[in-house]
């Protein structure tokens, strides 16, 4: 007798398990939906976030290299106009011309390194 229970408490079993096997792969499958529709919205909110601020301090660079070029054209301007007065131009010009020349030359020993080139002739060894 204890047989026969077992073979129906089986059976009953594997019925069960088999009607519950395709609910829980659309279970599975309806979480991971939602699992992955979560990330994505949480991806394009940092995404969006960061390429906003991104946005920002290029407009804030921008704004900032105006002003700064301005300002330094208002001022060579102003000292080329004060020497004008003591001066004739081309005398002015040069003094200016050369000024920038000596400025720049100073700027590129201090900020670049001495083992990067100003420039880099490629050979075919290089390859």
């Amino acid at each position: 007798m204890k047989s026969s229970e077992n073979e129906i408490a089986e059976g009953v079993g594997r019925a069960r398990r088999e009607t519950d096997l395709p609910d829980l792969g659309v279970r599975i499958l309806t979480d991971f939906g939602r699992i992955l529709a979560a990330e994505a919205r949480l991806l394009e909110t940092n995404l969006v976030g960061a390429a906003q601020a991104l946005v920002d301090r290029v407009y804030l660079t921008a704004i900032l290299v105006v002003i700064a070029a301005a300002g330094i054209v208002s001022l060579i301007g102003s000292i080329v106009m004060l020497l004008h007065q003591w001066m004739p131009w081309w005398q002015v010009l040069g003094i200016v011309g050369l000024g920038s020349l000596i400025l720049a030359a100073i700027l590129r020993r201090i900020l670049m390194p001495r083992d990067v080139p100003i420039f880099q002739v490629a050979t075919s060894r290089d390859n």
